[in-house]
């Protein structure tokens, strides 16, 4: 299992909105992605052409039980043994939620 990060620009605002559920949440998160990590990511797709931390930028839906559907934007650091969460969003459509996620990522300084 690798450790999950949150990235506090990316994340923030999806924690502050479901104060209350924050813990499940993560929860969810750092399963969800330790099993498509363990499988093969064959639920995962590339988010943006940028990259990271010259990493690649993933993105996969994820089940937050009551608090409904999200979709995440994440990065592996294989070396470091650990996943950077770098956006969550309730956005579920494809091209709504890559543009939220370039916009954040420029206004935080994380693209290469």
């Amino acid at each position: 299992m690798m450790d999950v990060k949150y990235e506090r620009s990316g994340c923030k605002q999806f924690f502050k909105k479901h104060r209350d559920d924050e813990k499940t949440i993560k929860g969810c998160i750092e399963n969800a992605l330790n099993l498509q990590l363990e499988t093969g990511m064959s639920k995962v797709k590339r988010a943006v052409s940028a990259r990271v931390d010259g990493q690649c930028v993933y993105e996969c839906r994820i089940n937050l039980k009551r608090t409904g559907s999200a979709r995440v934007a994440f990065i592996v650091n294989e070396n470091d043994n650990n996943i950077d969460v770098l956006f969550i969003s309730s956005v579920l459509q494809k091209d709504e939620f890559t543009h939220m996620l370039e916009r954040n990522l420029k206004e935080a300084g994380l693209c290469d």
